[in-house]
């Protein structure tokens, strides 16, 4: 009777180190199909990547001779920034010229005769920039219009302020005249920021 129970025993234990293995064995097959699955992932994954790193380096080769083109524009155009800076700030200066030029002929009355216009460079300040002073020399009937004529220079936007030198009555052949000189200073770039130069007349 001890002998046959201990068969019994004997295979129970058989059956519980059966059973144990086929857990195991079932364990390990599921981290193994675990493993294949993250694996499989990764590897899906890193070939999605490589395709896209592919296809990045293949567009840049493309856009290759565009972003040379590019960069030589942006070269060339900083070559020339100095000189469209120069022929932009000559264009303004010509144009500035022309409003005070056009003003000052739109500025004098009907019977007031310029005999020389001249123009001398001052310097108020050590600090300040050298100002620019325009003489109008002439001669007109009567000393209202050179004072309608000044009052018309003081409109014109380039120029600071207006002065009279002198005024002098004068005969010619029982004909009266007044000679006159007036001197406009012309302000400078910084002055006339913020200005409006279309009113010039």
């Amino acid at each position: 009777m001890p002998l046959i129970n201990m068969i019994s025993e004997r295979r129970e234990h058989q059956a519980q180190l059966f059973r144990r293995r086929r857990q195991l064995l079932s364990v390990l097959l599921v981290e193994v199909g675990v493993l294949a699955g993250v694996f499989s992932f990764l590897g899906v994954g890193t070939m999605t990547l490589q395709a896209r790193l592919d296809r990045a380096q293949h567009e840049i080769q493309r856009l290759q001779p565009t972003l040379e083109l590019i960069a030589t524009t942006e070269r060339e155009t900083q070559a020339l920034v100095p000189k469209l800076r120069t022929l932009t700030e000559a264009q303004q200066h010509t144009r500035r010229w022309y409003a005070t030029i056009n003003g000052i002929a739109r500025s004098l009355p009907a019977d007031v005769w310029l005999t020389s216009i001249s123009s001398t460079q001052t310097q108020d300040g050590e600090k300040k920039a050298p100002s620019t002073v325009i003489t109008l020399t002439g001669s007109t009937l009567t000393q209202q219009q050179v004072g309608e004529m000044m009052l018309r220079l003081n409109t014109i936007p380039t120029f600071e302020k207006v002065d009279l030198h002198y005024t002098q009555q004068r005969s010619y052949n029982d004909f009266e005249t007044v000679d006159f000189e007036v001197a406009a200073r012309v302000q400078t770039r910084g002055e006339e920021e913020g200005k409006d130069e279309t009113g010039s007349s």
